[in-house]
């Protein structure tokens, strides 16, 4: 039997302005998609008095507002309650009929954009920094040794006349003469030698992932039960939408393997990032995931996996890192040939949609 029950939603901020509507009614404990409404609008149910939770969404701001609607309030005389809030009023027929005023309270929940995370790699150049070394050539000292050259210089000798005495010949006294000789100072020329010194180049990290950040939907990406289309009230798969990858009441898990046999020999660690938050409009916060790294060889068997374990997502977008170092594992890091990232997430609320973990990227990076 049909009835006049109904409710009226109406806003002086958000009036004209068109949102996606979903009613569950838990008298009934059915969700009815109302579909694409604009404010003020009415509802009708088909059968019984509305009672339960109007959940509106508007795609524009990334808002969604939860009204409570409550249980009729009977009184002896078909009154019409006046309220800021939207209220339903009952027409009477000839029969009094007690007229239900329902309260509707419309709580706005801000939606948290996410700030990206820089992060910064140094770069650093070799500096030659020249070493000067002095080495000395000796230059052979000479060593002058002085040879007295004789020079003989002669008096002229005098004519002698004979006479009754004798006169004696002078004799000849010889002059010597010095010539001085010359002393040479060596110079002493050094010779330089440059010596390089090298200031090695740390190896910045490199980011190993397909499509890490989701720009590209859903490519290098495979995903148990596959990929969706993202809804906010019919949805059981995991859907990309505007860079982001959304989870749902299922559990799904996300997936992707990367081949490193080409860095393995030069790789001091492996850092796998996923930056990640939970919905803060849903009705239950407690929206789990599982980060996994499976580190296997070239014949498919594990050497290593690193994981989180089950988790509650953050409220904010948060980096969550799992690391290897080689020398954790130093005798068998290199036998490393794949690596496999996998994501699993669920909304643990179970609200139809894709109401379950947010994630902005998955990295893997090796250095």
């Amino acid at each position: 039997m049909s009835n006049n029950y109904g409710f009226r939603i109406e806003s002086t901020q958000y009036s004209g302005q068109t949102c996606l509507v979903t009613f569950l009614d838990t008298t009934l404990n059915e969700t009815f998609d109302l579909g694409v409404e604009t404010i003020p609008f009415d509802y009708f149910p088909v059968d019984g008095t509305p009672q339960g939770k109007v959940f509106i969404y508007f795609s524009g701001t990334d808002q969604t507002f939860v009204v409570d609607i409550t249980q009729p309030n009977p009184s002896p005389t078909p009154t019409v309650t006046p309220t800021i809030t939207p209220t339903i009023t009952q027409t009477p027929t000839s029969t009094q009929t007690p007229t239900p005023s329902v309260t509707s309270t419309i709580t706005p929940t801000v939606t948290q954009t996410p700030t990206p995370t820089v992060t910064l790699t140094p770069t650093v150049t070799p500096t030659l920094t020249p070493s000067l070394t002095s080495s000395e050539t000796p230059t052979p000292t000479v060593t002058s040794t002085l040879t007295p050259s004789l020079t003989s210089s002669e008096t002229p000798t005098p004519t002698v006349t004979k006479t009754s005495t004798q006169t004696p010949t002078p004799s000849v006294t010889p002059t010597n003469t010095i010539t001085p000789t010359i002393t040479v100072t060596p110079t002493i020329t050094p010779t330089i030698t440059l010596t390089p010194t090298i200031t090695p180049t740390l190896l910045s990290e490199t980011q190993l992932l397909t499509n890490p950040d989701f720009d590209s939907g859903t490519t290098g990406w495979s995903a148990t039960g596959g990929f969706g289309t993202w809804s906010f009230t019919s949805s059981n798969q995991v859907a990309v939408l505007n860079g982001v990858l959304y989870f749902t009441y299922v559990s799904r898990t996300v997936s992707q393997t990367v081949n490193v046999s080409s860095v393995i020999s030069s790789a001091n660690s492996f850092n796998g990032v996923i930056n990640i938050k939970r919905e803060e409009n849903g009705p239950n916060n407690n929206d789990t995931y599982n980060f996994t790294l499976t580190f296997k060889n070239s014949s498919g068997a594990t050497v290593i996996t690193k994981t989180t374990g089950t988790s509650v997502a953050p409220l904010n977008y948060t980096d969550i890192t799992l690391t290897l170092n080689r020398s954790e594992i130093s005798s068998t890091f290199d036998t490393i040939t794949t690596v496999d990232v996998q994501l699993t997430g669920v909304d643990a609320g179970f609200w139809n949609g894709n109401h379950g973990p947010w994630v902005d990227y998955i990295k893997l990076n090796v250095s």
